[in-house]
């Protein structure tokens, strides 16, 4: 009897936070609490959402592990929600968007272990309109003379969409391992570093660097509203980077349910009207659902030179490519 007590409490403190009432969402996107407020506003369920960082997200997730206090976590990366689920820390069969781009239903995973949300661009260029140079095109331009010392991008160990761009970057240059001569001969061509977007871009502002690489959503945003001397070139060509939500296993039945009812608000038209008109840099995303067009100034994405990364290849790979990059390109190995 004492045994049987013992597991039914320990069950109960086990089990993933929240009552069928309460959803806990971590966002690392910035349109998060407007959309958990409507969503709240239109059902009457409630949520506490807890902003965090893409990559203090993710390490969160981690560190919980089987144990999870998170109902849904909605952030940029595909190849991230794959790591995760390699460490079974996913849910399953999550319910597909309705009305799907045919982009929209490229990017949904076979075990339906993420639902993508839109995309952006893992990786372009944003440098000086009045540049004394012309901007790169491809990725193997990176490595010319001219552009030696000027190029910087963040760290991906530390800034969690900036693995699909170096994942990119990679497969550009033959795939992995095939690419590390590509990362190792920008590192001695005198790529910088630096942590996170902001870091980057204030380095470019310092004129500390001429090109930094970064999302497209963070460098639509500089260049359109925060400082419009600079420019963004898209290059060629330029991976596409889906939004996604996860939703935690073992979760209650009645929990369960409303979490799938806000993975579908989040696609709804209304849902993406709000993201789009938010005044930050997730806002420039592109959609991927009929019926819902990006912010205005955005470029159509059938104008671009798109190319996919294959998510549970790239995604499997994410931890020993990180490691890698951290010992060989920032640290003293390098």
């Amino acid at each position: 009897m004492l045994a049987v007590i013992l597991i039914v409490i320990g069950t109960i403190l086990l089990w993933p936070a929240g009552s069928a009432n309460t959803l806990i969402i971590y966002s690392g996107l910035d349109y998060g609490p407007e959309v958990a407020s409507a969503f709240t506003k239109q059902t009457g369920i409630k949520v506490k959402l807890i902003r965090l960082s893409t990559g203090a997200l993710l390490a969160r997730i981690s560190a919980q592990g089987h144990h999870p206090d998170w109902t849904l976590a909605w952030f940029d990366g595909a190849t991230a929600a794959v790591s995760l689920d390699h460490a079974n820390l996913l849910a399953h069969h999550l319910p597909e968007p309705t009305d799907l781009t045919a982009l929209g239903q490229s990017m949904v995973p076979a075990n339906g272990a993420y639902v993508p949300t839109g995309c952006t661009l893992a990786g372009v260029f944003i440098m000086p309109r009045k540049a004394s140079f012309a901007s790169p095109v491809q990725w193997s331009d990176l490595t010319q003379p001219i552009y030696h010392g000027l190029i910087g991008m963040n760290d991906p160990s530390i800034s969690g969409p900036t693995y699909p761009a170096l994942a990119g970057m990679l497969k550009s240059a033959g795939g992995w391992p095939q690419g590390k001569d590509y990362v190792k001969s920008l590192r001695a061509d005198g790529l910088h570093i630096y942590a996170k977007n902001d870091a980057t871009l204030a380095a470019l502002r310092s004129g500390a660097i001429q090109i930094a690489i970064v999302q497209s959503s963070a460098a639509l945003h500089f260049a359109q509203t925060i400082d419009p001397s600079l420019t963004v070139t898209f290059p060629h060509p330029a991976y596409v980077l889906p939004n996604v939500m996860v939703m935690a296993p073992g979760l209650k039945p009645a929990l369960s349910a409303e979490a799938k009812r806000f993975i579908a608000f989040a696609n709804s038209p209304a849902a993406q009207a709000i993201r789009t008109q938010q005044n930050d840099g997730d806002a420039y995303y592109w959609p991927i659902t009929s019926g819902s067009a990006p912010r205005a100034g955005m470029p159509p994405l059938a104008s671009l030179d798109l190319a996919t990364l294959h998510a549970r290849r790239w995604g499997s790979a994410q931890n020993s490519i990180t490691a890698w990059f951290a010992k060989r390109i920032v640290g003293p190995g390098s």
